[in-house]
């Protein structure tokens, strides 16, 4: 980016030295480019792809002048599959213009862009003045836009006009090349002379890795990928299997490989969003919390019947190698045993076999006595003198919606569960016939 000239001939002098250096922290350029660079040629651009994460390119210089060659360069990333982000250079002075200016800005820039960024580096404006028109301008985006939208300034220029404007944008991206900022950001222009091989000439280069930035974001972030997330969510008292190829606890310790390939129980979960994870699991012998993405839950010890989340195939071996032609439906619910092979569960059904992975199957019986100590009858439930649920021992039937007090569970040899409620007397615990409060 071209920034005010007064402080880029400053930052220069200094970053000239420490780009350098900081260049080898790099992964890939991330280089921002407007018609300074110049028309792009085919050969450019498709080396470009393989030198960089991503381009930010200029869009405008405010809305009275276009960048004169972002629309041939923008066409030629999305054909050779160059990731880029738009920005526009703001000369605004005032909200109306802010707004007028996000709009001609959306209008102009190539919808295959990932992200938009307003680039803030100069105005005549008051701080109060400014950080209004920086809100109005971010505010008219977001109506035209769910992609990321990023602030881009110098820090000084930022905590002076746009201190409390700035924090409204998804991410922050800051400009120092003395030095690393010291306010909060995800994208760090570290130097403006950074040599690209592929266009043969000097540029702005950023870092955007963990060890660079105060607020991380990866690269798919960038990209607007959606993530594709392990499953995430287990519940308290299930079994998980942990990965070989798990490296770090969620505290960063390393996992040392005595701990991997066996299963644990998970004593506690958390809910956060971490790598490829919703879920963080607690697993007890370890006492350390694990990412989801690092564990296969699987069903351990017999549940007598287990409703699939969704279609699944049934095998006839054990392996799961050989499809018997059968799809059994989402939702249906089936006896089965629970059988271990090698180090992994399969549940048989009568015809075959499907895996016993808690993401792909639930078992159909509530296992344990809700806090409330209340369930709820989902259809009419009878109650009985005993376990073994014979018509003859029938004591009162339970109209669809009452709430039942029940002190404690059971658990029959097939794996089926059955309450015990504060009378004495017993009712299924099929998740079919009831809920839990």
């Amino acid at each position: 980016m071209k920034l005010h000239k007064k402080w880029r001939l400053v930052l220069m002098v200094v970053g000239s030295f420490v780009g350098l250096v900081t260049a080898t922290h790099a992964q890939a350029a991330v280089p921002d480019i407007s018609e300074w660079q110049g028309a792009l040629t085919s050969t450019q651009v498709q080396s470009l792809k393989s030198q960089t994460d991503f381009v930010i390119n200029r869009v405008q210089y405010g809305s009275g002048y276009e960048d004169i060659h972002h629309v041939s360069n923008e066409n030629l990333y999305v054909k050779y599959g160059v990731p880029f982000g738009s920005y526009d250079f703001a000369t605004f002075t005032s909200t109306s213009g802010a707004v007028q200016e996000a709009k001609d800005f959306y209008n102009r820039a190539n919808k295959n862009t990932k992200f938009y960024v307003l680039d803030f580096e100069t105005t005549g404006m008051s701080s109060s003045a400014a950080n209004a028109a920086v809100k109005a301008w971010y505010t008219e985006m977001r109506k035209l836009t769910s992609k990321h939208l990023i602030f881009y300034s110098y820090q000084s220029f930022a905590t002076t006009y746009a201190n409390t404007a700035r924090q409204s944008f998804d991410a922050q991206w800051i400009a120092n090349y003395s030095s690393k900022p010291t306010i909060s950001f995800s994208l760090w222009q570290y130097s403006s002379n950074y040599y690209l091989s592929a266009l043969n000439q000097y540029v702005d280069n950023n870092l955007f890795d963990s060890a660079s930035v105060t607020t991380y974001h990866p690269l798919s972030w960038w990209l607007n990928q959606t993530t594709s997330y392990a499953y995430s969510k287990y519940k308290k008292n299930q079994h998980v299997y942990l990965h070989k190829a798990a490296t770090t606890y969620y505290s960063g310790a390393s996992i040392p490989s005595s701990a991997k390939q066996k299963y644990y129980k998970i004593s506690a979960v958390k809910s956060v969003t971490t790598g490829s994870s919703k879920q963080l699991v607690y697993l007890k012998g370890l006492n350390q919390w694990v990412r989801s993405q690092d564990v296969t839950g699987y069903w351990v010890g017999q549940h007598g019947s287990y409703t699939l989340r969704g279609k699944a195939k049934l095998y006839s071996d054990i392996n799961l190698k050989n499809p018997t032609g059968t799809i059994l439906p989402k939702g249906g619910t089936y006896k089965g045993k629970l059988v271990k092979h090698g180090n992994y569960y399969r549940i048989k059904f009568a015809g075959g076999y499907v895996t016993g992975k808690v993401s792909k199957t639930d078992h159909a019986y509530y296992e344990s006595v809700p806090s409330s100590k209340k369930v709820v009858a989902k259809k009419n439930v009878y109650t009985y003198k005993n376990g073994s649920f014979k018509k003859a021992d029938r004591v009162v039937m339970h109209k669809k919606g009452k709430a039942i007090k029940t002190v404690a569970v059971y658990k029959r040899s097939t794996g089926s569960r059955y309450y015990m409620t504060n009378k004495g007397n017993f009712f299924t615990a099929n998740k079919n016939y009831v809920k839990t409060k």
